[in-house]
């Protein structure tokens, strides 16, 4: 009978263990959304879920976008009668040149992006405080019912939230040259952000709100997560216009598709069309400048569409080695959303600029495919911001290799 109760008992405790470890995976994991929102417990809950508002309209929004600009361009040799590699710089990196990569021709491309998000609209993610909207003062005011009734009573609750911020970012791309005139792009990003929030709410001693003499109420909450998947997807075509005279011009259409989840801050979710010029011109094969501008309409709002623009140029020192220097804008045209109760940040017209330096690196040795040599390119990148608009990093890194086939 003592054994019978044993193996009951240890079937028990077997059965108590294999649920312990499968119901966590039973439980769908929160967005980083959800996470930000969460600390804010009780009747604070729509002020969390207003700040975490504002990060999923505006962190996926901030992702660098690489041009679909190839390092190397073919155009057509009469002498040769055939397509040769023209000897200009290796191209830049975060804007586009007017040259297409040439027929029949393919990039293949792989990047790699590290934005650790520091500031937003010039506050630091580090020491966010609450703001009354209203009154300016520094705290979030707490009442037992609603405004309209005259026995309502008001407490203030001070909040300060610190965000680590991060976004790691894998992108795809590949660009094929359809005519000598003609390229398309795809463009894929794949994104792992995380999210760690702590906020820390300070108000009146509940046993004598009013005195000061009292030590403040103390309430600590935290929330981390972590997510996976891919960003929106992104189309583009490059069809040249003109050609030196004075300058190579190009036109370019883009479709952005909201294939990234908003929630955990990896897309915009929202479909955005574009059409661009570009402009670019090569002196003495060593110097090129180029010059883009492109409106972004946003097919879901049109307040969140934008202007943008970028300015630079590049300089090949050696026939291996260019180095790229660019200024990049980025103009809202309206205030595209408000947040209903922004006692941390309210989303504004933002005007983010940038610049963006760093180099590309041709290296003498080429892989070999099928008997023939395989150009390939490595490039390293920064960005540094020029203004606090926007959710901002310090400085985002970025590097990439290229092949063209």
């Amino acid at each position: 009978m003592a054994d019978r109760a044993g193996r009951v008992n240890g079937a028990a405790r077997l059965g108590l263990l294999l649920c312990t470890l499968v119901t966590p995976s039973l439980v769908p994991a929160r967005s980083l959304e959800q996470a930000l929102a969460s600390t804010f417990p009780g009747a604070l809950r729509e002020d969390g879920e207003g700040l975490a508002t504002v990060f999923s309209r505006t962190v996926a929004a901030s992702f660098p976008i690489t041009g679909t600009s190839a390092s190397y361009a073919y155009r057509f040799d009469p002498a040769t009668d055939s397509f040769q590699r023209s000897n200009i710089p290796l191209g830049p990196v975060f804007s586009e040149r007017a040259e297409t990569v040439g027929p029949r021709r393919l990039s293949l491309g792989v990047n790699y992006l590290l934005v650790q998000y520091d500031t937003i609209e010039g506050h630091d993610l580090n020491a966010l405080v609450s703001n009354d909207p209203n009154t300016g003062a520094d705290h979030i005011a707490i009442c037992t019912g609603s405004p309209q009734d005259p026995q309502t009573v008001c407490e203030p609750v001070q909040a300060v939230t610190r965000l680590d911020l991060e976004a790691q970012i894998v992108t795809l791309s590949a660009t094929y040259g359809v005519t000598p005139d003609l390229d398309i792009n795809a463009f894929l990003p794949l994104v792992r952000t995380f999210l760690r929030a702590h906020t820390t709410f300070t108000g009146p001693d509940p046993r004598v709100p009013s005195d000061d003499d009292f030590f403040d109420f103390n309430l600590n909450t935290s929330a981390s997560e972590t997510s996976t998947g891919v960003g929106d997807l992104l189309l583009r075509v490059k069809y040249v216009l003109v050609r030196d005279a004075p300058f190579d011009l190009a036109g370019g259409l883009t479709l952005s598709l909201p294939t990234g989840d908003r929630a955990d801050f990896q897309g915009t979710g929202d479909t955005l069309v574009g059409a661009a010029l570009y402009a670019s011109r090569t002196y003495g094969e060593r110097v090129q400048p180029h010059l883009n501008l492109s409106f972004v309409l946003d097919a879901d709002k049109f307040d969140r569409s934008q202007v943008r623009y970028s300015l630079g140029a590049d300089l090949r020192v050696f026939d291996w080695l260019t180095l790229n220097n660019d200024f990049l804008g980025r103009s809202d045209i309206a205030q595209g959303d408000e947040i209903a109760r922004p006692v941390f940040v309210q989303l504004e017209r933002a005007d983010v600029l940038q610049f963006s330096t760093g180099l590309k690196i041709a290296p003498p040795w080429r892989v070999a495919i099928r008997d023939r040599g395989l150009p390939w390119v490595w490039f390293f990148n920064a960005l540094l911001p020029l203004n606090d608009d926007g959710v901002r990093a310090d400085v985002i890194l970025a590097f990439g290799l290229e092949a063209v086939f």
